[in-house]
């Protein structure tokens, strides 16, 4: 109970804390539990790919992994920031007999854990009401510095650029950061 941190420690064998970086193995995922219905996703055709970034924007080498290049988001500006948004449409079914609402949690990751990186973050949800075999489509805003961001060592905010990948069930979307 005294120890707080949330990060995994392999040396010590601490497992990590919430679902970001728990490396255990859980007995529900986060934000799911028991229901009498299962359910499908998939990203609509008109999720975006790409995030384009100015050109004039010069990416940095991060002190703690020289090989990944990062944004810096007080850098990029609230104008910058403001311009980067994109939208991510998410289809599900309920596949069950039953009729009812269904969390759809939409998590953000990286391609790797390395440097602190979380496992995952949420960066959206929404409750549906499904019938059984109904379907619907859910659409969730994202900006990237908000969305696809990571928090250093320091506190400062960065945006890797590169792939990201979007998350909803077992489905997942690359969206490349590209300058």
């Amino acid at each position: 109970m005294t120890d707080m941190r949330m990060r995994a420690d392999p040396a010590t064998g601490y497992p990590g804390r919430t679902y970001r970086f728990y490396n255990g193995k859980p007995v529900y995922q986060f934000g799911y539990g028991l229901s009498y219905s299962s359910h499908s996703y998939e990203f609509a055709a008109g999720t975006a790919t790409s995030i384009y970034l100015n050109n004039s924007l010069s990416p940095q080498a991060q002190p703690t992994d020289p090989n990944t290049l990062s944004y810096d988001i007080a850098s990029l500006g609230f104008n910058t920031c403001g311009e980067l948004k994109i939208s991510a449409t998410v289809g599900v079914k309920n596949h069950g007999p039953m009729a009812g609402r269904h969390p759809v949690l939409l998590f953000s990751r990286w391609p790797s854990t390395e440097h602190g990186r979380p496992a995952k973050q949420l960066v959206g949800f929404q409750s549906v009401h499904l019938e059984a075999g109904e379907s619907s489509k859910v659409e969730f805003s994202l900006s990237a510095c908000e969305h696809l961001s990571r928090v250093m060592d320091d506190g400062r905010r960065v945006l890797d650029k590169g792939s990201h990948f979007l998350i909803v069930g077992d489905e997942e979307h690359e969206i490349s950061i590209i300058a």
